[in-house]
């Protein structure tokens, strides 16, 4: 009977993670897409992990790679994602995105509310090598989700 609740737990929190991130174009470039490529570095935290309950998330996820290579690749996603979004900051250096903050819409898993957040930088704008993104969702409130992107940028760099 053990067995069959635990199984049942695992289910559940697959299938609430992924209806959280259902329909996100970012979703593409994580889970070992561009893993064969040693420039890159990929990050992906679901369910009970200690970080992310201590700081309100059940889902984190950064990606790191050559903004030569992974720019033209990544920016459109992020954009896509972002024209949803229920808040932004989004700036451009000579015609090119190179820092983007969006609130996209929360959704209901599980009777809770979770909220949702994407972070993109592109490092080459400022004399960087590497674009970042960084997807992150819970309950965190809007007003911590800023503090967290900054740690968060500090352990990827």
């Amino acid at each position: 009977m053990k067995r069959i609740f635990i199984t049942m737990l695992v289910l559940t929190a697959i299938v609430l993670t992924a209806s959280a991130q259902k329909g996100l174009q970012i979703n593409s470039i994580f889970g070992g897409t561009y893993g064969s490529d040693p420039n890159v570095t990929e990050t992906m935290m679901s369910g009970e992990h200690r970080y992310l309950t201590s700081n309100g998330l059940t889902v984190m996820a950064t990606f790191k790679g050559p903004a030569s290579t992974y720019a033209k690749i990544v920016e459109p996603l992020v954009l896509a994602d972002g024209a949803h979004a229920t808040g932004r900051n989004v700036r451009y250096k000579n015609g090119k995105l190179y820092f983007a903050y969006f609130v996209l819409p929360s959704v209901t898993s599980g009777g809770k509310k979770i909220n949702r957040y994407l972070y993109y930088l592109d490092n080459a704008a400022n004399k960087g090598s590497n674009v970042m993104v960084l997807y992150f969702e819970g309950e965190i409130p809007q007003n911590l989700a800023a503090t967290l992107i900054q740690s968060l940028i500090k352990s990827v760099k």
